[in-house]
């Protein structure tokens, strides 16, 4: 399977499967719970709690809202215009994306994807754009972040733009966010600098459901590929794990059971590298080794790989990056 496949099978596995998940709770409505404070610098721009409205549906830009265990903060819209030549919206037609700032405050991972949403111009269906940067996509633990946005092409002269956002697979339930051009709200998710105080490090070895983990090494990755690089700000940073299978039965191993966190907000992989470590049925007694690399800022200062041990449960070890 060539790598970008495994990136897309990777994306709508973790989609499908986190609506799933999200389908097992409550079918409660999405709650406004804030908006935030434009008044303040934008580094410390917080969600106000002044404002409450239970039955709400339709959000817009500063708005924050609670739907399935996630916390969403509706953080600006606007127009985008892409730099491809070859991806560029048809005659009468625009890009738009809105941003979203989310943050898991159930007990259980969460996820979130762009393919939950969809874009209606003056009541008729539009199109999605995957071409966009920063697509919003990601499984997070308990109290993890992630950021992003969401892209769709509508015509110029659309005067009424909304997003759905359907935050239950098994229910018609569904958010609205009102496109209303471009919009600013100065919000930024707070960074959560705090380390996992039962992090292991390079060197250690875990025992862990019938499978013994080494963590061998952790370093900065440098691509070859002029094609695959770090967006502006980020570096790629890879670490090398084995497993041994020390149970009586085979166990399945997968680097997509990974996540990376910097700072507390979710980092996208990277599954540029050869030896990366895909997903293996071990026999008994049998071993794998394989690197995970994920793309992340330079400035971080909290690093952190998470390994999901119990996929229903969402229990997990943490490794420290950086």
């Amino acid at each position: 399977m060539k790598k970008g496949h495994k990136r897309l099978a990777a994306i709508l596995t973790a989609a499908l499967f986190g609506s799933l998940m999200a389908g097992c709770g409550s079918e409660e409505p999405p709650k406004k719970v804030g908006e935030v404070t434009a008044s303040a610098p934008a580094k410390e721009a917080e969600p106000s709690q002044t404002a409450k409205e239970p039955e709400k549906s339709e959000f817009r830009v500063g708005d924050m809202l609670t739907a399935e265990g996630l916390e969403i903060v509706y953080v600006s819209s606007g127009e985008y215009v892409s730099g491809n030549q070859f991806l560029q919206p048809k005659d009468g037609c625009k890009f738009i994306y809105i941003e979203l700032a989310c943050k898991n405050v159930a007990e259980s991972d969460k996820n979130i994807s762009f393919y939950s949403f969809e874009c209606y111009a003056d009541g008729y269906a539009a199109d999605s754009y995957y071409g966009g940067e920063d697509a919003l996509s990601a499984t997070m633990s308990a109290g993890r972040t992630t950021a992003g946005k969401v892209y769709f092409e509508v015509p110029v002269d659309a005067e009424e733009i909304e997003i759905e956002y359907k935050y239950n697979l098994f229910s018609d339930k569904k958010a609205h966010f009102i496109y209303e051009g471009a919009q600013e709200s100065g919000y930024i998710a707070p960074a959560d600098a705090s380390a996992s105080e039962e992090a292991y490090k390079v060197g250690d070895v875990i025992e862990t459901s019938g499978v013994t983990i080494s963590y061998l090494s952790c370093e900065d990755y440098t691509s070859d590929n002029m094609f695959i690089q770090p967006a502006e700000g980020n570096q790629y940073v890879s670490c090398e794990f084995e497993f041994e299978n020390t149970s009586e039965s085979e166990q399945m191993i997968s680097g997509f059971n990974f996540k990376c966190y910097a700072d507390g907000k979710a980092c996208e992989a990277s599954y540029l590298r050869d030896n990366a470590l895909g997903t293996t049925t071990l026999s008994v007694g049998r071993k794998v080794k394989g690197t995970v690399t994920f793309e992340v800022p330079t400035a971080a200062d909290v690093v952190e790989l998470e390994y999901e041990t119990n996929v229903w449960t969402s229990d997990h070890i943490v490794f420290t990056v950086k």
